[in-house]
C-alpha cells in the first residue's frame, strides 16, 4: 500500500454519518471520519496499527466509502455503456472565468447550505478546480452527495439545472 496516499469520502462515505442507521463497524467508523481529503496512509498510522489500518482501507475502498484523491471511478470504467450527464467531453479546455466563478459559488453555497462539515472535501476540490474537466467532476461528486444528504435531495435538481444554463449560456463567450 503507497504510505503517501490520500484517500476522500465518497458520496456514500459521506452518507454514512449523515445517515441514522449505521452500516459501518465502529473502528471502520473511526478510519473513515478521519479520511479528509489531506491526511496520507502515513498520517492516519499514527493512529492504529499499520496491518489493521491497511485491512480497515482496503475494506472501505473496496465497499465504495472512499476513493484516492483524484480518482473519478465514472471515467475509469471502461463497462460503462452511457455517458453520465457530466462526463462526456475529457479534453482539458479552459473555462470561462465569468462561469466558472458562477458555478463555483452554486457549489461552495450548496455544499455549506446542504452539506456542512460533510462537504469539506468537495468545495476544498471545487476551490482548486480550473478546467472544464475538473469542474465537471467536482459538479459529479457533488451532486451524489447533494442526492444523498437529506437537506439537499430536493435542492439539487434546480441547482444543477442553474448549473447546466450557466455552462449552456453562450452569452458569456465560452
Amino acid at each position: 500500500m503507497d504510505y503517501m496516499a490520500v484517500y476522500e469520502k465518497t458520496a456514500l462515505g459521506y452518507n454514512e454519518f449523515l445517515n441514522e442507521k449505521r452500516t459501518l463497524h465502529f473502528k471502520e467508523r473511526q478510519v473513515l471520519l478521519l479520511i479528509n481529503g489531506t491526511r496520507s496512509i502515513d498520517n492516519l498510522e499514527k493512529l492504529f496499527k499499520r496491518e489493521h489500518l491497511n485491512e480497515l482501507i482496503l475494506k472501505l475502498e473496496s465497499k465504495g466509502y472512499i476513493q484516492l484523491i483524484g480518482h473519478n471511478p465514472i471515467v475509469e470504467k471502461t463497462s460503462v455503456t452511457h455517458t453520465p450527464y457530466f462526463v462526456s467531453d475529457l479534453t482539458f479546455t479552459t473555462i470561462n472565468s465569468e462561469k466558472l466563478a458562477t458555478i463555483k459559488t452554486i457549489l461552495t453555497n450548496a455544499t455549506d447550505d446542504y452539506l456542512g462539515i460533510m462537504g469539506r472535501s468537495i468545495k476544498e476540490r471545487v476551490e482548486i478546480c480550473n478546467n472544464e474537466v475538473s469542474l465537471k467532476s467536482c459538479i459529479s461528486t457533488w451532486h451524489m452527495a447533494m442526492r444523498e444528504s437529506k437537506l439537499g435531495r430536493e435542492s439539487a435538481s434546480v441547482l444543477l439545472e442553474q448549473i447546466h444554463q450557466t455552462l449552456e449560456n453562450n452569452n458569456s463567450g465560452y
